[in-house]
């Protein structure tokens, strides 16, 4: 806890004034959010300036803030550091306390299923160790940093979490926190739109979380291993993981003597009959990675097993939700070409006379020039998995013309009041409901008033 104070907030942005040693309670990015004691970075965007709201912050119970050495407003009563650059000021402090500390760290990226593989991973590794991990998908150059110093400093391995938009941001993360072990799940299309070669370009800008010195090892799962960024960046030692039956270090499989169990293949032999609570093939290649590595940091199947049953996704992905025995599949966090065909794929079987239903919004906006052909194959493929059609906001009309080209009935709409009425006006018992799209279209809402609209 000695990094929150005032004082060595000073010393890491080597601040020549004298600031009290007060300690602060946490580092935050949004005003919003801040509480009694906290430190408010004042981060400018595109879309707002942090400077802007010094005095909500202070109002709030703020102990300081973090602005530029060119602002000459008002203190509201805060201690303030003024630094040439609010991000890079978060960011040194966020590498200064790495340095120091010197913990173990687990990074993660990929396009798909990273969130819930790092989710996999901190529980697995919970059975031996105290571990530190990025709230939800805190994965940014913001929320690595705030996450790192909010740490409570007692943690003996951290599970990180490392997202782009184009190339070096992973670059930069990696020298904030350099990985110990590093982990690429599955690699898509979100962000090709940022890079003139696509998924390869893609591929490329993750393949920097190999790329540091001190990354001893890495595990590599889904298709990640045939990019060849992913194969040849890095000196570290590179294990594969996977659910399928193929080649690889690592591979999780349906086990022949107990029912609904798996079984892991590794280089020691078999592991033990595993219970998980899932199903879904998606999930299941997240746990692959997950198991491949908490064995590489030493934990033995046994120490695992008791732990299995509390393996969860995070919100709004995959998340089950029965009103009134319709069952609904909120998998709403976010939604790119590879995971609306999982979602699709792993959609449980109706009950009764249930029918398959799917409510889809457009896909991430960073997909490129064929964004609209992808829309449309991802919609072709709907077509052989789906019964019924309901699609929102403007993102989803390549996937309507689709479904009308098919004689298939769709609901379009790009107002949510009126999906929420139609779609629980339509649902019936024993219905299965796919609820999937980008961040952008918020379609979780659609089930915050539950059956209020049926």
């Amino acid at each position: 806890m000695e990094h929150r104070t005032l004082a060595a907030i000073g010393h890491s942005l080597e601040i020549t004034s004298s600031f009290p040693s007060q300690a602060f309670h946490m580092a935050v990015t949004d005003s919003r959010y801040v509480n009694k004691d906290d430190l408010f970075f004042a981060l400018s965007g595109a879309k707002t300036d942090g400077h802007n709201y010094l005095a909500e912050v202070a109002s709030r119970g703020a102990a300081a803030a973090v602005v530029l050495e060119t602002y000459q407003g008002p203190d509201h009563g805060l201690v303030l550091f003024k630094v040439p650059n609010v991000l890079d000021a978060l960011q040194t402090i966020a590498k200064k306390r790495i340095e120091r500390w010197n913990p173990p760290i687990v990074a993660v990226t990929g396009s798909v299923g990273k969130t819930t593989t790092k989710e996999f991973i901190a529980t697995l590794l919970a059975c031996r160790y105290v571990v530190g991990k990025a709230p939800g998908n805190a994965n940014s150059q913001v929320g690595l940093a705030a996450t790192i110093l909010n740490l409570q400093g007692n943690e003996e391995v951290l599970v990180l979490e490392m997202g782009m938009t184009e190339s070096g941001n992973i670059a930069k993360l990696i020298q904030i926190a350099p990985p110990t072990l590093a982990v690429v799940t599955k690699i898509g299309m979100a962000h090709a739109g940022n890079f003139a070669d696509g998924i390869q370009g893609v591929a490329k800008a993750k393949a920097e979380i190999l790329s540091h010195f001190k990354t001893k090892q890495a595990i590599i799962g889904g298709n990640a291993w045939s990019f060849e960024p992913i194969r040849n960046t890095g000196i570290c030692k590179k294990f594969t993981a996977s659910y399928i039956p193929q080649q690889a270090d690592y591979v999780l499989f349906p086990s022949e003597n107990e029912a609904n169990c798996w079984q892991m293949s590794e280089k020691e032999g078999l592991s033990p009959p595993l219970p998980l609570p899932f199903h879904a093939t998606h999930f299941l290649e997240d746990f692959s990675i997950a198991a491949a590595v908490a064995r590489k940091m030493g934990l033995s199947w046994e120490e695992l097993l008791p732990h299995l049953a509390s393996l969860q996704s995070t919100g709004f992905r995959f998340a089950k939700v029965d009103i009134e025995g319709t069952v609904f599949i909120n998998d709403a966090y976010n939604a790119g070409p590879e995971s609306v065909c999982a979602a699709l794929d792993n959609l449980p079987v109706p009950s009764q006379e249930g029918r398959r239903i799917a409510v889809l919004g457009g896909m991430t906006v960073d997909l490129g020039p064929n964004s609209d052909d992808l829309h449309q194959q991802v919609a072709q493929y709907a077509l052989g998995k789906i019964d019924l059609f309901f699609c929102y906001g403007p993102g989803s009309l390549p996937m309507k013309e689709v479904f009308e080209a098919a004689s298939r009935e769709c609901f379009y709409t790009e107002n949510m009041d009126e999906l929420r009425k139609t779609l629980f006006s339509f649902v019936q018992p024993g219905d299965v409901v796919l609820i999937k799209g980008a961040n952008r279209y918020a379609m979780w809402k659609l089930l915050e008033q539950g059956a209020s609209d049926k």
